[in-house]
């Protein structure tokens, strides 16, 4: 192809329409300020328009648009963590499917006594049972309800429980308590389960003997709740919390003293609740005796919660979850036998005596832990030396207390064989209980 070359001084000027140039045949630069430009068409405005735009004025709109949806976003945010917080709903349980919350309209097979539960005294009825014997048939619509223990009417159902503004108490060996505030004014603890992994009928079978337990001394079921993904037990709440709490919550100015006569009844209290468990049978045992599960009521009566509840949960998420209480014996925490509970329960009585917790485990850098380090000064004569503070006022008793504490020392012994039965711990208790007058608790005037 060839090269043609346009002579553009030929052409007229208004061929240059619309352009910037200058020169022949248009007019010349040098005499044309500014040169001549040709009006551009409509279409050359809208260009202009549209670059204009592209710069500055399009960069601050998104930047506003940006700016304000995070304002959007925050707000919103806030919204919802107010209203949120308003429901006081920190307790987790109401992920229960919708489908298993519906509760029919007739009583449960199983109903609770009127006031029932830890802490009050009153008579829990066998599990699963009603004026004719039945259990409870799990293949009825009942299965999957709030089942209660005794055969008095229902106080609340499970949509209450679901409904119930909650806290979380603390997390336990087997799972973590909430206290419950129902509509009502009704106040429950709720013990959610995990690690549950026995079937279904084996965990009814197994938790409607723990409801069948009976004794003035240990907390009773008051229901319990089971479905795929949520096992719930329900207890009445008792405000004075754990052994533990008193003894080692608060050791500040305003504390109030644990004086022996309060010590000594909540020993021989605990005492006869875990006699009773070991009462129903040789294979039947605490499991998890500590002092965080002695609850307190009003009165400082003591009541042993957790009971029968090792038996339904696999094995622990951490190999010293009852560390300072354990049996030198024990391998198998789900396996606890009635001589590693005494074991157990002569820590208890170490810890109420002594005022340390045995949690701690390691009480110097020799790693001894509570009845070694005890055992230690009692043969070093210095028995004074190992109790609690608060104690040391009551001199009268000091005679009672180095008995206690020679019981517990007896209790965590070593071998099995050489630690007493629970009948026998309970009767020792009682006498030194019995042997001390109330006038004998009041400390010596300073």
């Amino acid at each position: 192809m060839g090269l043609y070359l346009i002579d553009l001084r030929v052409l007229g000027i208004s061929s240059f329409g619309g352009t910037s140039l200058c020169g022949k045949p248009l007019p010349d630069c040098d005499g044309v300020p500014g040169n001549i430009v040709v009006p551009s068409t409509p279409n050359g405005g809208g260009e202009a328009k549209r670059k204009k735009l592209s710069g500055g004025a399009i960069a601050g709109i998104v930047i506003g648009s940006i700016v304000g949806l995070l304002m959007i976003l925050m707000i919103l945010m806030f919204l919802c963590r107010k209203k949120s917080s308003s429901k006081l709903r920190s307790i987790d349980f109401a992920s229960v499917k919708q489908q298993e919350m519906e509760i029919q309209g007739e009583k449960p097979i199983v109903e609770v006594e009127n006031g029932g539960g830890y802490g009050n005294g009153y008579s829990a009825a066998a599990a699963a049972t009603v004026g004719n014997g039945k259990g409870v048939d799990l293949n009825s619509g009942d299965a999957k309800k709030l089942m209660f223990f005794g055969k008095a009417s229902r106080v609340f159902d499970l949509e209450d429980l679901l409904r119930a503004s909650a806290e979380v108490l603390g997390k336990g060996t087997f799972g973590t308590a909430y206290k419950a505030v129902l509509e009502m004014g009704t106040v429950v603890a709720v013990k959610r389960l995990r690690d549950v992994t026995i079937s279904e009928r084996e965990f009814r079978e197994k938790i409607e003997t723990v409801g069948s337990m009976d004794h003035e001394n240990l907390v009773p079921l008051r229901a319990y709740y089971y479905s795929r993904d949520e096992k719930l037990l329900v207890y009445d709440y008792m405000s004075m919390g754990s052994l533990s709490a008193l003894l080692h919550g608060n050791r500040g100015g305003g504390r109030t003293p644990l004086n022996w006569e309060i010590r000594s009844c909540i020993a021989l209290g605990a005492a006869r609740g875990i006699e009773y468990l070991h009462s129903q049978g040789p294979n039947v045992s605490h499991g998890n005796i500590k002092s965080s599960n002695i609850l307190l009521t009003q009165s400082h009566d003591a009541r042993v919660s957790d009971f029968g509840l090792s038996c339904l949960v696999g094995p622990p998420s951490t190999p010293n979850r009852v560390a300072g209480y354990r049996a030198p014996e024990v391998t198998d925490p789900g396996k606890v036998s009635q001589k590693a509970d005494v074991y157990s329960f002569g820590v208890l009585l170490l810890e109420l005596l002594t005022g340390k917790p045995p949690a701690h485990a390691l009480l110097n850098e020799e790693g001894v832990d509570l009845p070694r380090w005890v055992q230690s000064i009692v043969r070093e004569e210095w028995t004074s030396e190992v109790f609690d503070l608060e104690l040391l006022r009551y001199q009268n008793a000091e005679e009672e207390m180095v008995q206690l504490l020679q019981l517990g020392i007896d209790c965590a012994a070593q071998f099995p064989d050489n630690r007493p039965a629970m009948s026998e711990v309970t009767r020792r208790i009682d006498e030194l209980c019995r042997s001390s007058l109330p006038e004998d608790s009041q400390p010596e005037p300073q």
